[in-house]
């Protein structure tokens, strides 16, 4: 696999274009079986995907853009030479994904993340990048009946939560009980933050990536302290799962079917 994309210094642009090339390829088929296969093995970079290419069904393809409100138009500014102009417009963040314009990546976090975390922590363009093309690698996997009987128990832990449960306690606890399923905290909250991706769990005001694009530079938090993303963080045990949006990511697997109907 190659690693050493993680290690150049690369313009947004072109990364944005080398993360449509990856993701324009990848079976969809294939992003749900691993996930669903990692389950009971606990092969945690199978179950990194998902995560990234749920993000992909609304994320923009586009070029950097500053923000309408970028403070740059200031007396300082303008006494600049060219050159530090140009550094300077480099460090600012792009409107639609927050990252800035010369890029380096952080080669052992994102790494770490995709083969420990089984989920996205950070949200710039090299760990998109670096998740579409190592699964892109990845042979096919078929999920075994372990592997459906993990994930419906999940799912219907969410469903049988209590209308003011969160998905941080009670329901982070109980899932971590389910039989044949080994996994520690952090595991368990970036599995439940990748269905927020996929928008099977949202809530009516904070949407899924499904159909709607959210900077998560720019997303609500439901607290300060909170340490859980978008849009996951503001589940509630009432809002249960989105059918719809299940369907289109699991309605292959006949064995998931009574989630959707």
């Amino acid at each position: 696999m190659n690693k050493s994309i993680l290690e150049e210094k690369m313009t947004h642009n072109i990364l944005i274009e080398k993360i449509f090339e990856q993701y324009e390829v990848i079976n969809k088929h294939k992003i749900t079986s691993l996930f669903l296969s990692s389950l009971s093995s606990k092969n945690l970079k199978w179950r990194s995907g998902l995560s990234v290419y749920a993000i992909m069904q609304s994320f923009p393809k586009h070029e950097y853009t500053l923000r309408e409100d970028a403070s740059i138009n200031n007396a300082f500014f303008k006494k600049m030479s060219p050159s530090d102009k140009e550094f300077t417009l480099s460090r600012f963040p792009c409107k639609f994904c927050a990252d800035v314009n010369q890029l380096a990546g952080n080669k052992e976090f994102t790494i770490e993340c995709f083969n420990e975390v089984g989920g996205i922590i950070g949200f710039s363009l090299f760990d998109y990048y670096y998740n579409l093309e190592q699964f892109n690698e990845f042979i096919d996997a078929k999920p075994s009946n372990e592997d459906f009987r993990i994930f419906s128990e999940i799912i219907t832990i969410l469903l049988e939560a209590d209308e003011k449960d969160t998905v941080k306690k009670t329901v982070l606890s109980k899932i971590g009980k389910i039989k044949g399923f080994k996994s520690d905290k952090e595991q368990r909250q970036a599995l439940l933050e990748t269905l927020g991706y996929c928008s099977i769990l949202e809530t009516d005001e904070h949407k899924g990536f499904l159909k709607k694009y959210t900077n998560f530079a720019s997303a609500p938090k439901k607290s300060h302290s909170s340490d859980w993303n978008y849009p996951v963080d503001f589940w509630l045990g009432k809002e249960g799962i989105n059918k719809e949006a299940f369907k289109f990511w699991f309605g292959e697997y006949p064995q998931l079917e009574k989630f959707w109907k």
